[in-house]
Parts: C-alpha cells; sequence; structure tokens
C-alpha cells in the first residue's frame, strides 16, 4: 500500500516538475534577450558565429574599411580609390529648389538624394532659390590644380589652410557639396550660412548633413572655417555629430567606444532608432534580417548601423 502510495505521489509530482522546467526556460530565453539589448553575446543555434543577437560575423575584406559614408579624409588620412565609384549628375537629378554650376558637377547617389530633401525642406519653409551648388565629386587630378591655383593667387600657407592636399580632399569621396549664392540678377556672392541660410547649417543633420570644417575643430581637422562644405553622413550619425559638437575626426574615435560584444550607441531620428556598433578589422557582426548599412573608417575597422525601431 506504502509503495502505491508512493507512485501516486510521483505521478502528480511530474507534472509540476515538467511546468517548473518549462518556466526556467522561457525565463532564461527571455533573460537572454535583456542581455542581448545591453550588448552581451548569445550563442547563436548549430554553432554559428553571430556574437550577439540575429547578427552573423561576416568578413568583408580590407576594401570595405575604405568604403562607406564614414570614411574619415584629411591631409593625414589619404583617401583610398576605388576601381569603380558610383556618381550621379547633379543637374540631372536635381529638384527645383536650388542651383548647380553645370553639368560637370556629380555626387554620390545617396548623397544627392538627401540633398534634394534638405533643400526642398528649406524652401518649403520659406527660404529663396539662391543656393548654387558649386562643386562636388573631385579627381585626384583636380584638387592638385586646385591647390596650385591657390598658392598661386593666395600664397602657400593660404593654400595649406584652405585646400587639402590631393588625395587628403573629402570631395574624392562624392559624399561633399561646396554652396554659393547666386541670385536673379546674375550676381554670386559667397555662402556664409547666416541669415535666411542659417537654417541650412542649423537643420542639416536632419537630412544626413554635417558642416566638416569649423575654426575650433582646425587643429584636428587641418582646414579653417568653411560654412559652405558639407559633408554627408548619413542621419543617424549627423545627429550625434550635431548633439556632441564633435568633427568627424572625434566622431570616428567616439564609436570606438561602442564595440559589437559592448554597450551599443542608440539613437533617436525622426525616422526610427538606430542601433551603432564598431568592430575592429575587416569583419563585421551583420544583422540576419532588417534595415542597416556598413561604413568602413578609413582607418581601421567598420561601423554598422542598424534600424531597430
Amino acid at each position: 500500500m506504502r509503495r502505491s502510495s508512493r507512485r501516486r505521489g510521483g505521478v502528480h509530482i511530474l507534472p509540476i516538475l515538467l511546468v517548473l522546467i518549462a518556466l526556467a526556460a522561457v525565463l532564461l530565453w527571455k533573460y537572454s534577450d535583456v542581455l542581448a539589448l545591453q550588448g552581451v553575446p548569445r550563442q547563436g543555434a548549430a554553432g554559428a558565429d553571430t556574437g550577439g543577437t540575429g547578427c552573423i560575423r561576416t568578413e568583408l575584406g580590407e576594401d570595405a574599411i575604405y568604403e562607406g559614408e564614414l570614411v574619415l579624409v584629411n591631409n593625414w588620412t589619404l583617401y583610398h580609390f576605388p576601381e569603380e565609384q558610383p556618381l550621379a549628375c547633379i543637374f540631372d537629378g536635381k529638384s527645383g529648389s536650388y542651383y548647380v554650376r553645370d553639368r560637370e558637377v556629380f555626387l554620390s547617389p545617396v548623397a544627392l538624394e538627401a540633398l534634394n530633401q534638405m533643400m526642398d525642406a528649406f524652401q518649403a519653409q520659406g527660404g529663396s532659390k539662391t543656393v548654387n551648388v558649386v562643386a562636388g565629386y573631385r579627381t585626384r587630378e583636380f584638387q592638385q590644380h586646385l591647390l596650385d591655383q591657390s598658392a598661386e593667387r593666395n600664397g602657400e600657407d593660404h593654400a595649406q589652410r584652405f585646400v587639402a592636399q590631393p588625395g587628403g580632399s573629402e570631395h574624392h569621396t562624392g559624399l561633399v557639396v561646396d554652396f554659393s549664392l547666386l541670385f536673379e540678377d546674375g550676381v554670386s556672392a559667397e555662402y556664409q550660412g547666416t541669415g535666411e541660410y542659417a537654417w541650412i547649417n542649423q537643420n542639416c543633420q536632419d537630412y544626413g548633413w554635417v558642416v566638416r570644417y569649423d575654426t575650433d575643430k582646425e587643429p584636428l581637422t587641418g582646414i579653417g572655417d568653411e560654412p559652405w562644405h558639407f559633408r554627408y553622413v548619413g542621419v543617424p550619425h549627423a545627429t550625434v555629430m550635431a548633439e556632441k559638437d564633435l568633427c568627424l575626426e572625434e566622431y570616428i574615435d567616439y564609436l570606438r567606444q561602442f564595440p559589437y560584444d559592448g554597450q551599443h550607441l542608440t539613437v533617436d531620428c525622426a525616422d526610427g532608432t538606430y542601433e551603432i556598433w564598431y568592430c575592429a578589422g575587416t569583419a563585421a557582426y551583420l544583422p540576419e534580417e532588417g534595415e542597416y548599412t556598413v561604413s568602413g573608417n578609413n582607418v581601421d575597422g567598420l561601423i554598422v548601423t542598424c534600424k531597430v525601431g
């Protein structure tokens, strides 16, 4: 009788143990999600090298370090010219809210789209159609021509301060525009980002642009104040740079604080929330699904930007 009683007690206990085991498994999985959101790696299925939630370590090759919207280019960090560089003619692809010098001004397609959005917004809030894009992509040879020309006209010191060395110009990336002003009577003027144009310099980050050169940052950038020189880096990165008052040299260093296996940088933008992490070397942890971009920094690694909300 006692033996039978013990068996019945075991039968009653077994379902309870199964429920408790299942509950513990659910809690453990949820806890791993929390850790993953904090940048703590979670083991992937079938031994996959995920390094974290929904990401796979992917070897992209050395060229990847020198490509993308976040490549740092200055007189100490020279641009690596690719064999092929997608460029769009601004004259053919621009909106009607601004001018362009001629048909020989080119820009990367993604930067051109962002330029159209920014200038359309400027005009929509009351800005005049007087902004003229006078420079975009430049070859190494043309940059040398500009440097020589500036030295001849303004002296060597002025040229070294305001004109980048060949290979050290951001214009090589196809992610840069220079503005001037062009009025209806044909008179042109230098763009200073003041008056009605202050709206552009104060809001450009909402469209992925930053004013690249400022007097206070000259010791870091090597270039004097240029309120007419805009660099495209993408909305989440421009947002952080504007909020923290960082030039690109500072921002590239700042991003190294957010490795994939640590705390990620989270940025709230008008179009959603982004998560950003840095991967040293030529391999990056890439999301298995969802919207993301990868850019090299032109120095030592890759930056992944993932839209998470």
